[in-house]
């Protein structure tokens, strides 16, 4: 069996390339095409696992990831949005860790689960990390910024809350499910949730069709890399708890989406943002003490 820490880092690093693809993607396309389009590639994918799937699952687990991939679904999206109208240097910092602290956040409030000292100075160090981020950033001598205008910092914030929700829900859908039987169900759910979406909100299938036709390698590289990342964290998942898994993954993500990002969409303050990232996956670290 792989050690969860190895599959760990393998969808980080997945997930990383996955959010580089998209951010390049988005230069050019909606994030609600671009996402309602990946999510039946995604399902597509995830039927090749279906002999190694147990479907043997209650109908209240079953209720439970379709409400967790109506949540995921919703998170996906929102990063979409923030990935497109920010630099990837900045919004990427912001969902590498701050879901931590969503998580211990909504513990302590609604678990009435008590924070050590550490865990204060934790959520302390992160709270002034992100207000260097994005409410301190210094001018930029290109004239461009990190922000499209400033009501994307606070979609980067929102998103960064649900995707925080949808963390600790995910260690709660997948408890006694076979991580197979979950990627295919899940995957399934959320194309779901995305082709309602689009019906309502936009032209539907045939704008899902138009997209696939327009953007295929990227659509086909967004969507495997993404099913990778998906699996390889469900079935580290199973094996240790979220607290232990998200922060590790953090750590090649930054570098693949803020260092390396960064430098191929020649993007400004890299190093203080580079910088930034690693005080606040450190921050994240003491929340898990």
């Amino acid at each position: 069996m792989v050690e969860w820490y190895y599959l760990v880092l393998i969808s980080s690093m997945l997930n990383g390339l996955a959010t580089l693809v998209e951010k390049n993607a988005l230069k050019r396309e909606y994030a609600t095409a671009f996402s309602a389009t990946v999510a039946p590639f995604v399902a597509l994918i995830s039927l090749i696992f279906l002999p190694l799937a147990n479907f043997s699952i209650s109908i209240w687990q079953l209720a439970v990831i379709v409400a967790w991939s109506a949540v995921n679904a919703y998170s996906y999206l929102l990063a979409a949005r923030a990935f497109r109208h920010s630099e990837i240097s900045a919004s990427s910092a912001a969902f590498s860790s701050l879901p931590t602290l969503i998580v211990v956040i909504l513990a302590f409030l609604l678990l009435s689960e008590q924070l050590s000292t550490v865990q204060y100075i934790g959520i302390a160090g992160m709270i002034f990390a992100t207000y260097m981020l994005f409410f301190r950033a210094p001018k930029r001598t290109d004239g461009k910024q990190d922000f499209e205008s400033p009501k994307y910092k606070y979609l980067v914030l929102f998103a960064v809350v649900v995707s925080g929700v949808a963390s600790v829900f995910n260690k709660y859908a997948i408890s006694g499910v076979n991580p197979y039987a979950f990627f295919i169900l899940s995957s399934i759910f959320m194309a779901l949730f995305f082709a309602i979406f689009i019906s309502i909100r936009y032209k539907g299938l045939r704008e899902v069709a138009q997209t696939a036709n327009s953007y295929r390698l990227p659509i086909t590289l967004a969507s495997v890399l993404t099913s990778g990342y998906r699996l390889a964290y469900y079935l580290a998942l199973v094996m240790v708890p979220v607290a232990l898994a998200q922060p590790l993954g953090n750590t090649f993500y930054v570098i693949i989406t803020v260092a390396i990002g960064g430098l191929i969409f020649k993007e400004g303050g890299i190093m203080r943002k580079l910088a930034i990232s690693v005080f606040l996956i450190f921050f994240a670290y003491l929340l898990t003490l």
